[in-house]
């Protein structure tokens, strides 16, 4: 099965809908009635988890070790410096997409640093930690 991902972004406050739109295909009214249905401000990465399988679709039982070489749109989860917070960039065939547009492929050095076996977004100061990956 081939996957594609087109990332859209519906604003700052919908940042979550805008995420299970862009690994799904959902519509915004779909993807808004299953972040309500979480009911949190904060969301963990069992949070998507148990979303993502709610709404029918297979992911890992919970985030694993970042493998560029994955068939599947993922949820790439990085950290900076910010202890206790991480962040989100979509991932899918060696493209990294950020919520607002950007985009670059995993193999750019201007953008990214591959050292001691884990990845570096350079312009974002994060690094790359972990995947959810998201399919049918």
């Amino acid at each position: 099965m081939i996957y594609e991902l087109e990332v859209v972004y519906y604003g700052p406050d919908l940042y979550n809908q805008s995420v299970i739109s862009s690994l799904t295909g959902l519509n915004f009214d779909e993807a808004d009635q299953a972040v309500k249905s979480v009911r949190r401000k904060s969301w963990s990465g069992q949070a998507y988890v148990k979303l993502f399988q709610n709404l029918g679709f297979n992911t890992n039982p919970r985030f694993v070790k970042f493998e560029p070489n994955t068939p599947y749109p993922c949820i790439m989860r990085c950290r900076n410096d910010k202890k206790g917070y991480w962040y989100l960039f979509l991932y899918h065939d060696g493209v990294i997409y950020d919520m607002h547009g950007n985009s670059f492929r995993l193999d750019d050095p201007f953008n990214i640093v591959f050292c001691n076996g884990s990845y570096f977004l350079k312009l974002y100061g994060m690094k790359v930690t972990s995947m959810l990956q998201v399919w049918i």
